[in-house]
Parts: C-alpha cells; structure tokens; sequence
C-alpha cells in the first residue's frame, strides 16, 4: 500500500507546464494563453539527496522527494501561521536513485527490503520543477518520504517522520550539517507592487537553477499526543484577593476556559502560584492505550506502538544560533524560556467542523509549554539544566495562557496590523500580565512581519484544536482526520468506526482520543465582557461584534 501511495505521488504530484513553441514563434508562457488566471511563476533546479540508501518493494523504490514550496509570508509553524504549502511536488525514488539501482536488491516477489544499517550513505542528484505559481516570495522546503507515508490530503499523513531526510533550498548548508539551524533562501516571482501584492510579466516568470540539498536525517518521530488530564486553578479571585477553591475535576474531552478567565497570580516570586493559576492540560505521547492496534494498523499507521517520548529543547526565538533567556523567553515573561514542542491552540471556522481552521482572521493562542512543573521550567532558564539539553518525558504540561493573537495571514499590505488581546492587563492583585508589554508586541512585531496592537478585552469563544510543533517543523494536531468521520463516512452507532456510503460499507476505526478541542466559553462576568472597552475586538471576528454580549456574531 504505501508503494502504491509512492506511485500516486509520481503520477499525481509532478507539474505540467504548458510550453509554448521555440524558435520564431511567440515568446514561452507559463500558462498557457487559452488557460484563465494569466501568466504565472515556475521554480525549477537539482536536488542532491545524501542520506541512507531506500527500501525497496514491488519492484520499485520506496518514497519520493517532496517539495514544498511555501510563501514566504505563510511559512508553516514554528516559523508561521501557515496551514499548507503553496504548491508542491515531488520526484519518484526510481529517478532519484535511478543511478545507484545495482546497489538495491528487488525481491522476485515483491515484498520489501531495506538495506542494512551499516551500509554506507549514497550520494545522489536529479531535477525538480514545482508550479504554476503565481507572484511572491517564496522558500522551498523539502524531504525524502523514505518509509513511503506522504500523502498531501490528511494532515496527519504530509510531515516528515523519524529517519526521513530533511532539507531545502537553503544558503547555509555547511552550517546545517554542523548543527546550525537553516537559513531557507527567499525567491522572488514577478515585481513587487506598494500595496504587498507581486506582478508576473505577461510572458510569465521561469527562475531555474534553485539547488534543494537533502542531507539531515531527522531524529524525532511525528509529537503525536492525546489529552489525558486538564487541571483548573485551585485557586480564585475574589474583589482583589486570592483565595483558595475546590478545582474543577478533571475531564479531558471537555477542556474549556471562560472568555473573561482571570489569572489569581501571575507573579515571578511566585511560580508555584502561578502554575496553580493557569489552566493546564496534560498531553501523552502516542493515542489512547485502547486505540493503539488501531492507530498501528491500517489506514492511519501511526508510530504509537511503542509511543516516542516528547524531546524537549530550547528555542532559539530570536535566531542568533545562541540560547540565553534575555532573548529566548516566552511573550509574556523573560524568566521563562521559550521551549519545544511549541503548544498552540488555533481557532476553529466553525463549531460543527473540527477539521478547519479559521482562516481570516488567524486566531491563535500560544500555550506555554512546562517542562515538569514551572519551577524546573524557569531553573532550565536560570541555567540550572544546561541550555543545549534535549531532555525527554513522555506528557508535556501546557498552560494555557488567557490571551489570544488575531490576523489575517493573507493581508500582505504595509499596513497589515495584527491584534493582541489580553484578557486583562493585570492579575487579581495586580501584578502586570505582561512584564516587557513593549517588548512583547516588537518580538511578535518581529515574528509576523507586522505591527502589533494591544487590546485587553474577552477572548473569541469557540472551539480551538491543539498542536505540538517541534523545531523541525514536524507537528501534530488534535483534532485529526484519524478521530473526525467526514462526509460520506457517517460514524456508526457506537461511534467507533467510521462507514463509507456506498456498496462496499468500507469502515475504519474513529480513534476518539483525537478528536477533543480546547473550548473558550462564556465570561464567568459578563457584564465585563458587554462594557465596549472589553468586548473582543472586531480584529477577531470574521462577521463583526455583538454589541450586547461583546462577543463575536
């Protein structure tokens, strides 16, 4: 099966470029003229693949190189806040290795070999072409799917797993090999315009030459997790006092936090008090212990059995190829180190529909990854565990923060602006939420490319899915299709298997650890929620503001 997956790739990813004649005749376009939508962009060149020589089956190369090719302005996390690559395609394993072939083995009966571990890495090259595209900047990324599993369609099945070999069009190869992060090189299709937007020529655009290096074989496997506990604060706040509360108890398919939700203590001379304020929810590596022959098998072939643990490691936020907390720190405190995975919770377009996102505006909440508890988070960036530590657990505590970051990715003008709205400024006694407020809307600033505003006010309720993302921009989101029946696969009546229409009745296994979502609810007050300097700011909702409720319509 994942042959023939390799197969559809070869047959089905590979751009068509219409060419014009040569000679005398009109000049080349990159769309042909009977074609709407007018001229657009093609970004052609070599790969050079050094890694493990490929498996073999069915008389084929297993896998294929995948290009994805990204605008530059919608890099994917932990980069961006792009959802999908611009466009993509791929080069077949039989072409890529179609030197080396005397040195694979082809079983007479189809089955499938890999070469041993200690044979030595193999040195290869061929050529890749990706469009149409149409005017921008844009940075190609790219992977040899050595175990055959890419498939662009599901979100769970088009990121890279362990032992694949990573790479791009990148300027600083050597460093990379060396344990330098990638500097991925901007191309630039067509002119840019004042307003953002780039122009193609009428005869359309051919950039060639882009050498894509694969040569990094990636150590971690995909952060698949589940939600298996969520801790409310055994704390609250009552007319500026902190008191003590009996939490909610703990149910992680319902984890939900009010619109308004305000933090009891947010103070660096009290981190234990802290912790104990924020909602905190527990996510285990690999799925529900009874969903795991599932998860293995067919279709979903999921790397749960055994479950990787979490590799935990410091970002370096501001890239300067050095750790040091004064710049590698979260938003909203420089005592705490900004760690992978990265936790981020995104908005949902609808709440019937656990799959899509919400496009315009992105809403975002970036959850503050713990490393065991925030006392042993804030020593990590105190120097109590060494910097360069890959420390590994198999749960990753996310608190989740009360502030929400709202933009539309797709507004490239030099007026974009992007919204950051905090549930309130300071917590129950006062102390500030944010300690470097300047400082916080640079770094962000910084991050997307525009300038940020600030808003205290009530967060956007809705459902939000949850993702782990590590610094190799392998990432994992519940929810997923392995949890969600779609259409024309309605769930059965016990809701564990989803049916296909049709025929056959075709079933495959609903795996409901991934399908659970964070939910912002109604304000515990809402009468703060409907005063006009507290309601969610338009900035976030796609149809506008209830004036009554202050809430999105």
């Amino acid at each position: 099966m994942a042959n023939t997956r390799a197969r559809c790739l070869r047959s089905l990813l590979l751009p068509v470029v219409a060419l014009a004649a040569g000679g005398c005749a009109d000049p080349p376009q990159f769309l042909a003229a009977n074609q709407a939508g007018g001229p657009a962009g093609i970004l052609e060149g070599t790969v050079t693949y050094s890694g493990p020589l490929p498996c073999t089956e069915s008389q084929h190369v297993l896998g294929a190189a995948v290009f994805l090719v990204f605008d530059a302005r919608l890099l994917p996390p932990p980069d961006g806040l792009g959802t999908t690559a611009a466009s993509l395609g791929a080069l077949g394993g039989d072409q890529l290795f179609g030197g080396v072939v005397d040195r694979l083995t082809f079983n007479t009966d189809g089955s499938k070999w890999c070469p041993a571990a200690t044979v030595p890495p193999v040195t290869v090259s061929g050529s890749w072409s990706v469009g149409p595209l149409p005017g921008g900047p844009y940075q190609v990324r790219a992977f040899y799917d050595l175990g055959g599993q890419f498939d662009p369609v599901f979100s769970i099945t088009k990121l890279p797993h362990k032992g694949d070999v990573a790479g791009g069009a990148i300027d600083n190869v050597s460093a990379v090999l060396t344990g330098a992060a990638p500097v991925y090189r901007v191309i630039t299709l067509g002119t840019a315009n004042d307003d953002g937007s780039y122009t193609i020529p009428p005869t359309g655009s051919n950039i060639g030459g882009i050498a894509v290096t694969l040569g990094e074989v990636l150590p971690l496997g995909l952060p698949v997790f589940n939600p298996t506990e969520v801790l409310y604060s055994s704390l609250a706040c009552q007319n500026g006092t902190v008191s003590t509360q009996t939490p909610k108890a703990s149910d992680p398919t319902a984890i939900t936090m009010s619109s308004d939700y305000l933090l009891p203590s947010f103070s660096a001379g009290d981190p234990a008090g802290t912790e104990k304020s924020l909602i905190r929810v527990g996510l285990t590596s690999g799925v529900a212990p009874s969903e795991v022959a599932a998860a293995s098998a067919s279709p979903f072939n999921l790397p749960v059995n055994p479950a990787p643990p979490f590799q935990f490691s410091w970002q370096d936020v501001n890239h300067d190829g050095m750790l040091d907390i004064g710049h590698d720190h979260v938003a909203a405190s420089s005592l705490v180190p900004s760690l992978f995975p990265l936790s981020i919770f995104s908005k949902l377009a609808s709440i019937t529909d656990d799959l899509t996102p919400q496009a315009t505006p992105a809403v975002i909440i970036q959850g503050l990854t713990i490393y065991k508890d925030l006392l042993t988070t804030v020593g990590w960036g105190a120097g109590a565990i060494p910097a360069a530590s890959t420390p590994t657990d198999s749960e990753v505590i996310v608190g989740v923060t009360p502030a929400v970051l709202c933009l539309d990715p797709t507004d490239h003008s030099p007026t974009a602006t992007a919204t950051l709205v905090v549930t309130h400024l300071t917590d129950c006694t006062g102390n500030m939420i944010l300690t470097d407020q300047q400082g916080t809307l640079d770094a962000l600033a910084a991050q997307f490319g525009r300038k940020v505003n600030i808003a205290e006010g009530c967060l956007p309720q809705g459902r939000y899915a949850m993702n782990l993302v590590y610094g190799t921009g392998q990432a994992w989101t519940d929810a997923n299709e392995a949890g969600v029946c779609q259409a024309g696969e309605p769930e059965s009546a016990d809701h564990t298997m989803c049916v296909a229409s049709g025929p056959t009745g075709a079933q495959r296994a609903r795996l409901s650890s991934q399908d659970l979502v964070l939910t912002i609810g109604p304000p515990d007050d809402p009468t703060y929620c409907a005063q006009p300097m507290h309601q969610t700011p338009s900035a976030c909702c796609p149809a506008g503001v209830n004036t009554k409720t202050g809430a999105c319509n």
